[in-house]
């Protein structure tokens, strides 16, 4: 009797769970969209710009009939199920001219996916290719302060399989124009701070470097608390205080640290990364001091390197751990995680949508499941989007330079069915200013999949 009840309340939990992911996608699974939105955007218009689509099986058109690309009329809503070894080709036609090749997607990357035609997100395209993942709702997920405790708690899933939210350059929130420089930044910008040192207009050039050095608009705490589990701080030691850099000094080690235990005395059940990041110009001693720090705030909540990747959440939970340290530095004071041997971690160094999500599909498909990994989901801005930033129109901080990418959350989704196809998952992703676009639930929405998955399969 109770073996049946709890196989019913498992498939209840599964409906639920999946219910709760289909009315947030806004999509019925093993399906694709396309949203033709380009009677809204002025530029496509004053071009006549037209979208036709085929779509193609093993080199050959299989739609339509005749071979030839459906126009996608202006205000046009179109869906089509997925199917295996098929792939959306789009086409493009301007001033009534012939159609020529615009973009292609496997379908079965396009899973919940809606490709809208419209708005790009610089001045220089005439409009956008955008991956849309819709959200209904995003009450219906856990709450973003406690989601591994209600998520994980009964779960044996591995903490390296887990859509883990992360920040990138996490504590560059703190940096001002009256931050102190990064004696170990980039020489280009060395050389440009050499330039103007000493003169009036010094403050001024920080003040546009903060522009593009901060990477987020929330403090450590605030961070935590909107669901992001993973932090990339960078540390030095200047001024005899140990602070993270981006370009210029961020926050505090202390004040970060501060934030981390506020949160998890709040939440103890969670667990945070902590990742130290390309720890340039570090003496021992002052890592040593770091070290230190994080053993006298810590302790015995940090996971010692026999919790591996591979253990779940559960397993953290029930040991008393809070907090992973993942370095390349060695201290006599604390032994951490080895990011030689623990993660996986790319720079894809992409200044535009496509060709950052194709390397991130690239690297999925390659991932060691026994490690952690990081999906950078963030462009690099070049030394021309900077010098273009005076224009109107064009991205004037990296803020406005990452809005760019109109809808991460699409590219995430994109992401995430392309590691689904080589048998593994999206693990950390990390983003700049999270609060911008809706990373967190696109990964919640991983997570519960799998869940509903595994309830319904274990039955």
């Amino acid at each position: 009797m109770l073996k049946n009840l709890l196989v019913v309340t498992r498939w209840i939990v599964s409906l639920i769970l999946m219910g709760t992911v289909l009315s947030c996608s806004g999509f019925q699974e093993d399906k694709f969209c396309l949203d033709n939105q380009l009677s809204q955007v002025y530029s496509a218009i004053a071009s006549n710009v037209s979208i036709g689509i085929t779509i193609e099986s093993r080199g050959y058109t299989v739609f339509p009939a005749d071979g030839k690309p459906m126009t996608l009329q202006r205000g046009q809503h179109w869906c089509r199920d997925i199917r295996p070894e098929e792939s959306l080709i789009i086409h493009e036609s301007r001033f009534f001219k012939k159609w020529h090749f615009r973009k292609a997607f496997p379908t079965s990357l396009l899973n919940g996916i809606r490709i809208e035609f419209g708005q790009s997100g610089r001045i220089s395209e005439l409009y956008g290719i955008n991956l849309v993942q819709d959200f209904a709702a995003t009450g219906q997920f856990p709450k973003p302060d406690q989601w591994m405790t209600e998520l994980y708690q009964s779960s044996d899933r591995p903490l390296n399989q887990i859509c883990i939210p992360g920040t990138h350059d996490s504590g560059s929130y703190d940096i001002t124009r009256l931050s102190d420089e990064d004696p170990h930044m980039w020489e280009s910008l060395k050389t440009l701070f050499a330039h103007y040192s000493g003169s009036y207009f010094l403050t001024l050039f920080k003040e546009l470097v903060r522009w593009w050095a901060v990477t987020q608009g929330l403090n450590t705490y605030q961070q935590l608390a909107a669901g992001v589990r993973y932090l990339d701080i960078r540390p030095r030691k200047i001024n005899g205080q140990l602070v993270t850099v981006h370009g210029l000094a961020g926050a505090s080690i202390d004040n970060i640290i501060i934030d981390i235990k506020r949160f998890l005395n709040e939440n103890p059940k969670e667990i945070i990364i902590f990742h130290i990041h390309e720890p340039f110009g570090m003496s021992q001693a002052d890592i040593d001091e770091l070290f230190q720090v994080l053993h006298e705030n810590f302790g015995s909540s940090i996971a010692p390197s026999q919790m591996t990747p591979s253990k779940s959440i559960r397993q953290f939970q029930d040991s008393g751990y809070q907090v992973i340290v993942l370095s390349t530095l060695h201290s006599p004071v604390l032994s951490g995680w080895s990011t030689h041997d623990t993660l996986s971690n790319l720079w894809h160094n992409k200044n535009r949508p496509y060709p950052l999500l194709e390397s991130i599909v690239s690297h999925l498909a390659h991932r060691k499941n026994n490690r952690l990994h990081i999906t950078q989901m963030t462009m690099t801005e070049s030394p021309d989007d900077l010098k273009q930033g005076v224009i109107p129109g064009q991205p004037s901080s990296l803020r406005s330079f990452v809005r760019t990418l109109r809808y991460p959350s699409g590219l995430l989704r994109y992401a995430a069915n392309a590691a689904r196809n080589h048998h593994t998952r999206v693990n950390i992703v990390t983003v700049d200013f999270p609060e911008d676009d809706y990373i967190y639930p696109a990964c919640m929405r991983e997570n519960m999949m799998d869940i509903s998955y595994e309830s319904f399969h274990s039955m």
